[in-house]
């Protein structure tokens, strides 16, 4: 494995000199500046569930319930994400796209193509957990500006964890279509299932919470029903562990199913024509 390591940050460096890359951070900075300046306070994007702040399944912003402010801010600063994924998804397969050249230079230093593989998919998880940060950060930082908070210890308590555990989704969203692309071939097949798959089982969570459902548990195979709870901090249905024990879980499969079918195929796709 030590193989891999130095390409792993190779890709790296090559992905920052990719358009995509740079066109995507760029691009999801900017969605969540305007996002932040323009959405009105208390604006309710999606909710469902019980109607108690931190037991539904709501995205809402600045909207400060007075007996748990932190939470409220913290809150805030994801409330774009179901917005955020079909953008996520499309930025993952631009990425994908780029890692033609990447890996006619690393095959050309003698990688194994399961390494090789694994460096693809490592460099486009942290390519997007990265931008994906930065964006909850920017709208945090906004959401305590304009609800006229102070910055407090407690607030980033609050904030932190959750962020990791949503960065980690919200990866294992992106290596979902990656694997799903590497599979098909195809950018708008991959996209269609993830983004569609992804509003059907949150929205399906919804109607799950009032009456549970056997039939409706393979929502819970599905990213949607965790980032949901993870977004509106709802851990009295998940708590953190379970959130990341998902994005975890989802991601080492996805990888390794990549890695695979990379491996068999005879190393990263040409891309497709769609």
């Amino acid at each position: 494995m030590k193989r891999a390591i130095h390409p792993i940050k190779a890709d790296m460096m090559r992905l920052h000199r990719i358009f995509p890359a740079q066109f995507g951070l760029a691009l999801m900075l900017t969605f969540g500046l305007l996002f932040g300046i323009f959405l009105k306070n208390g604006t309710t994007l999606l909710a469902f569930g019980y109607g108690v702040c931190g037991e539904d399944i709501g995205f809402l912003w600045n909207a400060i319930d007075p007996s748990a402010p932190d939470e409220s801010l913290a809150r805030s600063a994801f409330a774009g994400t179901s917005l955020f994924v079909p953008l996520i998804v499309c930025l993952v397969l631009l990425q994908e796209h780029g890692y033609k050249e990447g890996h006619r230079i690393s095959s050309a230093r003698g990688l194994n193509r399961f390494y090789g593989a694994l460096a693809h998919a490592f460099s486009s998880a942290l390519i997007i957990g990265a931008a994906y940060s930065a964006l909850c950060l920017l709208l945090f930082a906004i959401a305590i500006i304009r609800g006229g908070h102070n910055y407090s210890h407690n607030i980033l308590t609050v904030f932190l964890p959750a962020m990791i555990v949503n960065a980690v989704l919200v990866i294992s969203v992106a290596l979902e279509t990656v694997t799903i692309y590497r599979i098909t071939g195809s950018a708008v097949l991959s996209g269609a299932v993830v983004i569609v798959g992804f509003v059907m089982s949150l929205t399906l969570y919804g109607a799950f919470l009032q009456a549970p459902i056997p039939s409706l548990r393979w929502i819970f195979l599905l990213p949607g029903p965790y980032l949901g709870v993870g977004c509106a901090l709802g851990y009295s249905d998940m708590g953190q562990l379970t959130l990341l024990g998902y994005g975890v879980a989802a991601s080492c499969l996805s990888v390794l199913i990549y890695a695979l079918v990379s491996f068999r195929a005879g190393g990263v796709f040409n891309g497709s024509s769609d």
